[in-house]
C-alpha cells in the first residue's frame, strides 16, 4: 500500500503509543496500560463496523464420520466473527458448501440421521453443523473474518490495520483518551478527525470490492 486518500504514516522510527502519547494527548497519567487499552477498544469497535479485507482468514479443521456438529471457537477460530465460504476439496476440485438454517436443513434431510457426504451447513452460536451428517472423515476449508487480535505492546505494528492505518487507531485512541479525562471539547475534535480517516478506510474497501466485483470469476459466482 502507498499512503493515498488521505492516508498519513506515522514515523517508523517511532510505535503508535509513543506518537499517541508525544504529539496528542501529552499526559504523564496516559500511561502504558491506558494507551494500550484505548487503542484495542478503537480497533475492536472498527472490527464491529465492517468485515474489512484485514480480517480474512483461511482455515482448515477435519470432520469425523457421523459427527454433525463442531465447534467454531476450537475448530476455526476463538475470533471468528462472520464465516465467507466453507468447502471440501475434491480430486483438486472446489466443492462449495450451502449454507442453509437449522430449521431448512432439517426439512431438507427429513432423515437427518442418514450420512453421505456433506454438501450444507448451518451456523448456530458457536457451532458449525454439517449435513447431511458425515459418512467418512473429510477436511473442510474455511475461508473467513476474524476479530483482530488484541494489541499487547503499543509500540509494535502486528498486524495490517496498524501498518496501513495508523492514525484511525492513533486518532480514536487520542479521543477516547481525552474522554476518559473528560476534555470533552478536545474528545470531539479528535473524534472527528478519526471519522474522517475512517471514511479513508471504507473508501478504499469500497474500490477493492468493486474491483472484485469486476473480475470475470468473481461476477460468475456472485451470480
Amino acid at each position: 500500500f502507498q499512503a493515498e486518500d488521505g492516508i498519513r504514516d506515522v514515523e517508523r522510527s517511532r510505535g503508535l503509543g509513543d506518537v499517541y502519547k508525544r504529539q496528542n494527548l501529552n499526559r504523564s497519567d496516559a500511561t502504558d496500560t491506558l494507551v494500550l487499552r484505548w487503542l484495542n477498544e478503537i480497533q475492536h469497535r472498527i472490527c464491529n463496523i465492517d468485515n474489512f479485507s484485514f480480517m480474512e482468514k483461511t482455515t482448515s479443521f477435519s470432520l469425523t464420520a457421523n459427527t454433525r456438529s463442531y465447534s467454531i471457537s476450537s475448530n476455526i477460530d476463538s475470533k471468528f466473527k462472520e464465516e465467507l465460504q466453507l468447502w471440501i476439496e475434491e480430486s483438486n476440485k472446489k466443492r462449495i458448501l450451502t449454507k442453509v438454517r437449522g430449521v431448512e436443513a432439517e426439512s431438507m434431510f427429513i432423515d437427518t440421521t442418514k450420512s453421505s457426504k456433506p454438501t450444507h451447513y448451518w451456523i448456530w452460536s458457536d457451532s458449525v453443523y454439517f449435513y447431511p451428517l458425515p459418512d467418512d472423515s473429510y477436511t473442510v476449508y474455511v475461508k473467513y473474518y476474524a476479530y483482530l487480535d488484541d494489541l499487547t505492546n503499543s509500540d509494535s505494528e502486528p498486524n495490517q490495520l496498524c501498518k496501513y492505518y495508523p492514525n484511525l487507531l492513533i486518532f480514536g485512541a487520542t479521543a477516547e483518551g481525552f474522554h476518559y479525562f473528560e476534555m470533552s471539547d478536545k474528545a470531539k475534535e479528535w473524534y472527528e478527525k478519526y471519522r474522517a480517516e475512517l471514511e479513508v478506510l471504507l473508501r478504499r474497501e469500497r474500490k477493492r470490492l468493486h474491483a472484485n466485483i469486476q473480475n470475470p470469476r468473481i461476477r460468475l459466482r456472485l451470480r
